[in-house]
């Protein structure tokens, strides 16, 4: 976006200028419930942009299907109030890996363990078009004035991350700065839950329970003689008890210290006269 687009855009509020941006006096970070005079002035504050990406995907019976794209929009939503910026909705097309069931059968993620299509299981792109969604996604928002994309995945399958990573290394080479930074959103508060690693286990029901409290129910998970179904443990942990309140209220707060603490980092990394590829086309 040149100087003059950027003033030009300027202009098209000038007749608001005496009128107060947030009138209730709280600022919104998500990008989708700002007017266009209040994301430019979030722009012209701090360049930044979340883009979160999750998955619609089984995550046991007890949290809802949309827990990655939650713990990556909803974290990046509380950390932009320290960092300023704005977040994008989260993406919640993705990619996972394809392996044998005991069947035989050919299945894809949590559905390989269970050797069923688990439902809510609604996610899987193939690997071309994720990365070029990416690529052409991180191009739009560069071309939308912004500096710095912090690419937030809640979504842990390796081809995921590393098709997240692949497109950022690409941007970056090409700017010659890092202007796409990458992580992932419950490691942000792996400290705080031990022995709570593993696709819907005790982390990822912690933040969701820190996050959105009112979409967890564990009450719906089988009894404890009862294997869990594509899932990491969630129940009561032997040693260190259940998910209480106040253990999700720190895991929130820690994962999203961290957060702020990565994306400051980047921000402060930013070159002064910074300008990010215009497109994702020939990168």
């Amino acid at each position: 976006m040149t100087t003059d687009d950027l003033s030009r855009q300027q202009h098209l509020f000038a007749h608001l200028q005496n009128r107060p941006l947030w009138p209730d006096g709280r600022i919104e970070r998500r990008l989708e419930r700002l007017r266009p005079r209040q994301m430019v002035a979030l722009r012209e504050e701090v360049p930044l942009l979340y883009l979160p990406a999750g998955t619609m995907e089984w995550h046991e019976r007890h949290m809802p299907l949309g827990t990655d794209g939650f713990t990556a929009h909803d974290m990046a939503v509380l950390a932009a109030e320290h960092t300023g910026g704005v977040v994008y909705p989260a993406l919640y097309w993705g990619l996972d890996e394809y392996g044998t069931s005991a069947s035989g059968t050919i299945r894809s993620g949590m559905d390989i363990s269970a050797d069923l299509p688990l439902p809510g299981s609604i996610y899987r792109i193939g690997h071309e078009t994720y990365e070029r969604l990416l690529m052409e996604a991180v191009a739009e928002i560069f071309r939308a004035g912004y500096r710095l994309v912090a690419l937030i995945t809640g979504h842990g399958a390796r081809g995921q991350e590393h098709t997240i990573r692949k497109v950022a290394l690409r941007f970056n080479e090409a700017a010659g700065y890092p202007c796409v930074v990458v992580h992932s959103s419950w490691t942000f508060a792996a400290a705080v839950v031990p022995d709570g690693a593993g696709h819907a286990g005790r982390l990822e029901t912690t933040l969701m329970a820190g996050l959105r409290p009112e979409l967890v129910d564990p009450s719906e998970l089988p009894p404890a003689e009862q294997p869990l179904i594509g899932a990491a443990e969630s129940r009561a942990h032997p040693v260190h008890g259940e998910i209480t309140p106040e253990l999700s209220r720190a895991a929130v707060e820690e994962g999203v210290a961290r957060m702020v603490e990565f994306v400051q980092d980047a921000l402060r990394r930013l070159p002064p006269d910074a300008r990010p590829p215009r497109s994702a086309r020939g990168l």
